[in-house]
């Protein structure tokens, strides 16, 4: 996907990426609590500044902000990131955002105790160079003695079994429930999927 695409898709899915999750409030808090519990033992109890460099619409971030943590959310997708600040907003706390590509993000030095690029974002980039800059701007906003923390998903088996989708979500909504799911197109060289 281009650079353009990557954002549109996420501009689109931002408003119902909360269906992905069967209850998206109990999974910002089970996620803040691991990653608090990281935080924790890696740094001290806290509270921490948090760079959330890829916060989609605040699962992370959100969690983290209402644990405490002085969090800042960045997305490619503004769509996304300012639907993380209103719901951050809506459930009474505090969570400044903005679109921002990983790959540039618009923060001073040494500005974090911790940056997080979780979800499985940092595959999204392509290139070695891409992937080089993203990681060398996490490193010029995080403190010298900072956390890095990035989760991707085990792609392991995904390559060897080349799945065609991911199982259904059922998640309940206003209007009753919704299902979701992914359906994954393979490149030739099975490296690749497309969503």
């Amino acid at each position: 996907m281009s650079e353009l695409s990557v954002r549109d898709f996420y501009d689109e899915l931002a408003h119902d990426y909360h269906l992905m999750f069967r209850d998206w409030d109990a999974s910002m808090a089970y996620q803040a609590e691991v990653l608090g519990g990281l935080l924790r033992q890696s740094l001290g109890a806290g509270p921490h500044t948090v760079l959330d460099c890829s916060c989609g619409i605040g699962t992370q971030a959100i969690g983290l902000a209402l644990a405490g943590h002085q969090v800042v959310g960045s997305d490619l997708s503004p769509v996304a990131a300012a639907r993380a600040a209103a719901e951050a907003a809506a459930r009474g706390s505090r969570l400044p955002a903005a679109a921002a590509d990983m790959r540039q993000l618009p923060f001073k030095e040494t500005s974090f105790d911790v940056v997080l690029c979780a979800d499985n974002s940092l595959p999204h980039l392509l290139s070695r160079q891409d992937l080089r800059t993203a990681l060398l701007g996490m490193r010029r906003v995080l403190r010298d003695d900072g956390l890095l923390m990035i989760t991707i998903r085990a792609y392991g088996e995904a390559r060897q079994t080349r799945p065609t989708s991911t199982p259904p979500q059922v998640s309940e909504t206003l209007d009753g429930q919704a299902i979701t799911f992914q359906l994954w197109h393979w490149h030739e060289d099975g490296e690749r999927y497309d969503l």
